[in-house]
C-alpha cells in the first residue's frame, strides 16, 4: 500500500464555528444597514409628506382668504382692516413660499434648511393667528393646530443633549 501523506490543518477544522459565526455576523451587519436605510428613507419621505401637507393647507387658506376679500373688507375703519389683512396675507405667503429663497421655504435636507423650516413655520402660525383675529375666524387656527397635532404628534424633546439620556 502506498504511503499517503495527508496534511489536515487543525486550526482551521477547529475554527469551523469561528468561520461560521464570522459569516453570519457580515451577513446580520449587511442585512441591517439595507434595512437602516430604507428606514431613514421612509422616514424621511413620511417628515417631507408631513410638513409639506401643513404648507398646503396653509396656502389653501391663503387663497380662500384672496379669493373672498370682499367679505372683509368695506368704508373706513373696514378699509384700513381690509389693507392690514392683506398685508399680513403677503408676509404669511413670504413665509411658505417656496421659490422665495432666504425668506421663504428650502427643500434641502441639511441641517440648515431644518433649522430654517421650523423658524418659518412658526412664523406662519404666528402670522395665521393675526389673520384668524382680523377675519374674526379662530377656528382656522384651531384647525391648523389640529392637523399640525395630528400629522406631526406632539414630542417633547429636551433642548439640551445632555437631558435626553
Amino acid at each position: 500500500m502506498d504511503n499517503i501523506d495527508i496534511e489536515i490543518d487543525s486550526d482551521e477544522v477547529l475554527n469551523l464555528e469561528q468561520q461560521q459565526y464570522q459569516i453570519g455576523y457580515q451577513e446580520g451587519v449587511e442585512q441591517s444597514a439595507k434595512e437602516q436605510y430604507l428606514e431613514g428613507k421612509q422616514f424621511g419621505y413620511q417628515t417631507g409628506f408631513q410638513r409639506f401637507l401643513i404648507v398646503g393647507y396653509i396656502h389653501g387658506l391663503i387663497e380662500k382668504w384672496e379669493d373672498n376679500m370682499s367679505e372683509y373688507g368695506g368704508d373706513g375703519v373696514e378699509k384700513k382692516k381690509l389693507e392690514a389683512i392683506q398685508g399680513h396675507l403677503q408676509q404669511l405667503k413670504s413665509y411658505v413660499d417656496i421659490s422665495n429663497g432666504d425668506d421663504g421655504l428650502s427643500l434641502n435636507n441639511d441641517e440648515k434648511s431644518v433649522a430654517q423650516f421650523e423658524v418659518q413655520l412658526k412664523k406662519a402660525r404666528n402670522k395665521l393667528r393675526v389673520i384668524c383675529q382680523l377675519c374674526k375666524e379662530s377656528w382656522k387656527i384651531n384647525e391648523v393646530d389640529k392637523l399640525i397635532e395630528t400629522v406631526g404628534g406632539t414630542m417633547q424633546v429636551s433642548e439640551n443633549v445632555d437631558d435626553m439620556w
